[in-house]
C-alpha cells in the first residue's frame, strides 16, 4: 500500500511497573521471542504497509537495539522503509513529549511523503490485525478518522488504559472518556487510528487549542466533543489484550500458555516478525522436566519448569524448581533454587537453594543484574 504510512506508537504505552523503568514497553520481551513492538510492526507488514515509523518516547537505545536492520518487519525493501522517530525537544520536558510534539518534529511525514493515509498503532495492544479491509472501508466511505473499538464485557478489570467510546446508531463516536473500571460492559478504543494525512496536519496545527502537552488520544476526543470532526468506528471481534500493568502482563503470558488462546494470536498465515537470534536450540539434560510452557533457544534446562516462560539463554541449575514465572534472557538459576510466580529481570542471578515466592495476586519482581 503505497499510499499509507504505518506509525508505530510507543508514546500511548503506559508502563508495567519496573519492567519498563529502563526499557520502553514496545521493546520489552514478550513470550520468551518477540518484543511488543512486534505485533503492531508484523500487521503493518503483513498488510503489505512498507513505509513505517516509530515514534519514540524514550529509551530509545533500546528500541534501536531490537530493530537492528530494520528489515525484519518491511516486505518490499527495494520501496519500503523503517524510520525511528525521537522528539529531542520534548525528552528535555515529559509534559511536552507526546506523539503529536513527535510529529512535529519530524514533519517530514506530513509534509514530505507521498502518503495520503496514516495508520497509527500502540504497542501494549496486542492483536492480529488485517489492516487492508479497513483502509479500504475508510476510503470508500470517504471518512476524515476511523478507529478501531472493541465491545468487551470486563472493563471494569481490562483495558484501563484505554478510552470508552459512546457511539450513535450511525457508527460514529459521539464522544470519548477515560475508563474510569466503573463498568463492566463498554465499547473500548483499541487505539488504532486512520487519518486523512491533510486532517492529521490539521489536527497537530489545532491541538495546541486544547494543550500543548495533549496527545493524540486526547485531541482527538476533544475534537470530537467540540464536533470539529466525525470520527467513524470500525468493531474488531478478535482475541485483543491490553498490557496496562505488571499483573496483566503476567497474567496474559500466561494465558498464551493455553493452546486454543494462543492458536486465536498466531495463525499460519499472519506471521509474527521479530528479529532473528543465531543462537542453538534448547538443551534439555537428563533429570530436566519441562511442563507448558514456552522454552527458547539457548537454554539450557536441568531442572524442573512448569506453567513458564524462559527467554533465550537461561540456565536452569539442577534440581531448581521454576512455576509460573517469566524469566528474561541471559538469566542463571542455580542448584536446586525455588521459583513461583516471580518475573526475573535480564543477566539476573539466582544463586543455589535460594528460594523466592509469591503469589498469582503479588508477583515479585528481580530486576536486572540482580544476584541473590
Amino acid at each position: 500500500m503505497k499510499n499509507v504510512i504505518g506509525l508505530l506508537d510507543c508514546h500511548a504505552s503506559p508502563e508495567l511497573g519496573e519492567l519498563t523503568s529502563n526499557r520502553p514497553l514496545a521493546s520489552t520481551s514478550f513470550l520468551g521471542r518477540y518484543a511488543f513492538c512486534d505485533f503492531a510492526l508484523s500487521n503493518f507488514c503483513n498488510s503489505e504497509i512498507d513505509n513505517v515509523g516509530i515514534l519514540v518516547k524514550n529509551h530509545q537505545r533500546s528500541i534501536l537495539k531490537h530493530m537492528g536492520s530494520m528489515m525484519s518487519w518491511v516486505t518490499n525493501t527495494k520501496v519500503g522503509k523503517e524510520t525511528i522517530f525521537y522528539n529531542e525537544n520534548g525528552a528535555l520536558n515529559e509534559a511536552y513529549n507526546t506523539d503529536i510534539n513527535n510529529i512535529l518534529e519530524n514533519d517530514w511525514v506530513l509534509y514530505d511523503s507521498n502518503a495520503s493515509y496514516i495508520v497509527f498503532q500502540s504497542a501494549h495492544i496486542i492483536m492480529n490485525l488485517d489492516l487492508r479491509p479497513i483502509i479500504e472501508e475508510h476510503i470508500s466511505r470517504g471518512e476524515d478518522i476511523t478507529v478501531l473499538y472493541k465491545n468487551i464485557n470486563d472493563a471494569d478489570r481490562e483495558f484501563g488504559s484505554s478510552n470508552i467510546f459512546d457511539i450513535d446508531e450511525t457508527g460514529y463516536v459521539r464522544s470519548a472518556r477515560k475508563n474510569d473500571g466503573l463498568t463492566k460492559d463498554a465499547t473500548v478504543s483499541l487505539e488504532v487510528w486512520i487519518i486523512n494525512r491533510e486532517v492529521l496536519a490539521e489536527i497537530i496545527r489545532r491541538h495546541n487549542e486544547v494543550s500543548a502537552s495533549f496527545g493524540m488520544k486526547e485531541t482527538l476526543a476533544w475534537l470530537v466533543k467540540i464536533g470539529a470532526y466525525k470520527m467513524h468506528a470500525h468493531e474488531f471481534k478478535g482475541y485483543a489484550r491490553c498490557f496496562d500493568s505488571l499483573p496483566h502482563y503476567v497474567q496474559y503470558s500466561f494465558e498464551l500458555l493455553d493452546r486454543d488462546v494462543a492458536e486465536q494470536l498466531f495463525v499460519p498465515d499472519w506471521p509474527i516478525y521479530t528479529q532473528t537470534h543465531d543462537t542453538p536450540p534448547a538443551l534439555y539434560g537428563e533429570e530436566a522436566d519441562v511442563r507448558n510452557s514456552f522454552v527458547s533457544n539457548g537454554c539450557i534446562v536441568e531442572g524442573e519448569v512448569t506453567d513458564s516462560i524462559l527467554c533465550r539463554g537461561v540456565k536452569i541449575g539442577k534440581g531448581a524448581v521454576i512455576k509460573r514465572s517469566i524469566i528474561l534472557s541471559q538469566v542463571s538459576i542455580g542448584n536446586n533454587a525455588v521459583l513461583g510466580d516471580v518475573v526475573v529481570d535480564k543477566y539476573a542471578i539466582v544463586t543455589a537453594r535460594h528460594t523466592i515466592k509469591g503469589d498469582p495476586y503479588n508477583i515479585i519482581y528481580l530486576k536486572q543484574g540482580a544476584i541473590l
